[in-house]
C-alpha cells in the first residue's frame, strides 16, 4: 500500500493541510482479503447493525420497504483508512460530521467513526475530546491507543443534530509511531 499525505475534507474531495492534519494514510476496501471483511464483520457487531449494510448488498439482500426513490444498495460505510503518525504528526480538532447541502432532502452524512488502534506504547499520539464531560471531569478525555482496542463514536445526537462533543484530536506523536485504522459509517439512509 501506498501511503500519502492525508488530506482534510470541505467542499468537493479532499484537500492537503499540513498544518491541521499532517498524518499519511491509504484506503483498504473490504473485498481485499478475508481479514479486511472480518473486520468489517465484526464493526457491525460492535454497532449493531446488519453486516450486510456494510457493503454492496445484493437484490435478495434489500430492505422489503426502501424510503421512497431509494434503493440502499450500497454501502453506508467508507473504506477503511489506514492512517500513519510518525513523530510530531497530528490531527488537530474537528469533527468527522460534514454539513451536506440543504437542498438534498436527506442532508447525508458521517454518522458513527469506530477508530482501530493498530500498536501501542507511543509517547503522545492520544485521541483526545477536548469537549467531551464525564462524571469525572469537565476537561475533555483522551483514549491511549492499545493494540486491538477501539472507540467509537457518534456524531449524532438522539434527536437528528450534530454533536459538537463529538470533536477529536489526534495528539502528536512524541516518541515512536502510531498506526490506526478509521470507519466511517454514513447514516443508513444514505446507503442508496
Amino acid at each position: 500500500m501506498n501511503l500519502r499525505l492525508s488530506t482534510v475534507s470541505g467542499g468537493e474531495g479532499g484537500k492537503a493541510d499540513r498544518e491541521t492534519r499532517t498524518s499519511t494514510n491509504s484506503w483498504v476496501y473490504r473485498h481485499h482479503s478475508p481479514i479486511v471483511d472480518a473486520i468489517y464483520r465484526r464493526s457491525a457487531d460492535v454497532l449493531k447493525i446488519d453486516e450486510a449494510l456494510l457493503r454492496k448488498r445484493t437484490a435478495d439482500e434489500l430492505p422489503q420497504y426502501p424510503a421512497p426513490g431509494h434503493n440502499f444498495k450500497n454501502s453506508i460505510a467508507e473504506a477503511l483508512q489506514l492512517v500513519h503518525y510518525a513523530e510530531g504528526q497530528q490531527y488537530t480538532a474537528h469533527h468527522d460530521f460534514g454539513y451536506p447541502l440543504t437542498n438534498d432532502a436527506l442532508q447525508p452524512t458521517r454518522y458513527a467513526t469506530l477508530l482501530l488502534y493498530l500498536n501501542e506504547g507511543m509517547e503522545g499520539g492520544e485521541t483526545k475530546f477536548p469537549r467531551a464531560v464525564s462524571a469525572d471531569t469537565r476537561n475533555g478525555i483522551s483514549a491511549v491507543p492499545e493494540k486491538g482496542k477501539a472507540v467509537l463514536f457518534y456524531s449524532y445526537l438522539p434527536d437528528g443534530n450534530f454533536d459538537d462533543l463529538s470533536q477529536h484530536a489526534a495528539i502528536p506523536v512524541r516518541k515512536g509511531e502510531k498506526w490506526l485504522m478509521n470507519l466511517w459509517v454514513w447514516e443508513p439512509i444514505y446507503g442508496h
